[in-house]
């Protein structure tokens, strides 16, 4: 199922999408679909087309969990391979978005030269965490306790992210460089677990202008969807909602930025990234998922 938020007068209402018309039920958002398992068919509700109504995201969670450097052509294209990169498992890299990063479904992304000067954009897989997720989970089980899947683009402001020491070393920051206004971007549906058949065979793809960026695979991530979320779940009880972003390919304006480390890596068939610019258009794609798009001004 293609599960989406509605906007209205009396506030939220989750919806069943089918084509180009959508269920709208009696029930306030996504949020409590989700958490009580409810069947939005078994619902009051009225069928209406879907040009005629306004989407919100589909979920507002209060924070974003984040995974980075999962996928090795990403961790190539700005370290030297020498690295270890190519190990089967190494040491997840995350960090936490606020929920107040996440833009409006329409919304552009307003460059600003407080936020950063070099923002990237990274299409990204995410997963929604339903119900009954125990604390220390299962790596080989903890994929059974996701409700869906969405896309994300997780913009950075590389220059705050990356910083250099006196020596020539660098170290990276993943607060202020994560958190801004409009740097979590959503597609517009959660598509239930039962309709992905294989998540570790969804391409990734990025478009910028209508050129393609990015292009891999969920087969080549790192660690997989239950590592990552058997990790969080050591800390913290991943209640029904908790969104978990899994990292981003190679292709990223990162790797063309040599002041920055870049070496200069492009994915088959893509023309080489940039930092993003006014007039721009962004386009996140993972096959069997969805997609989302945003201007830049």
């Amino acid at each position: 199922m293609k599960l989406v938020s509605i906007l209205s007068d009396g506030g939220l209402a989750a919806g069943l999408l089918e084509g180009d018309e959508v269920f709208v039920s009696d029930v306030p958002g996504l949020m409590p679909v989700i958490a009580n398992r409810i069947d939005l068919k078994s619902r009051n509700g009225t069928w209406k087309r879907l040009a005629d109504l306004q989407l919100d995201v589909p979920i507002r969670p209060g924070a974003i969990l984040g995974t980075g450097s999962n996928y090795v052509d990403h961790l190539d294209e700005r370290v030297p391979a020498s690295a270890g990169n190519n190990a089967p498992k190494r040491e997840l890299e995350f960090f936490v978005k606020g929920g107040m990063t996440i833009a409006g479904l329409d919304d552009p992304f307003r460059l600003d030269e407080g936020v950063g000067a070099k923002i990237d954009q990274e299409t990204e897989l995410g997963i929604v965490m339903g119900v009954g997720c125990p604390r220390f989970a299962d790596e080989n089980t903890a994929i059974d306790h996701v409700f869906g899947y969405l896309v994300i683009n997780d913009l950075t402001a590389r220059d705050k992210q990356v910083r250099f020491m006196a020596d020539g070393s660098s170290f990276m920051v993943l607060g202020a460089s994560k958190t801004f206004d409009g740097s979590t971007r959503f597609s517009h549906y959660i598509i239930t677990a039962d309709e992905v058949p294989n998540v570790y065979d969804l391409s990734l793809r990025t478009y910028l202008n209508g050129e393609m960026t990015q292009n891999n695979s969920t087969a080549n991530v790192i660690n997989s969807f239950g590592r990552m979320i058997s990790f969080f779940s050591e800390g913290i009880t991943l209640s029904a909602g908790t969104v978990i972003t899994t990292g981003t390919p190679g292709g990223t304006g990162w790797g063309q930025d040599k002041e920055l480390g870049g070496k200069g890596y492009v994915p088959p068939e893509c023309v080489p990234a940039r930092y993003l610019r006014p007039g721009d258009q962004v386009r996140s794609v993972v096959e069997g998922v969805g997609e989302l798009t945003f201007n830049v001004e």
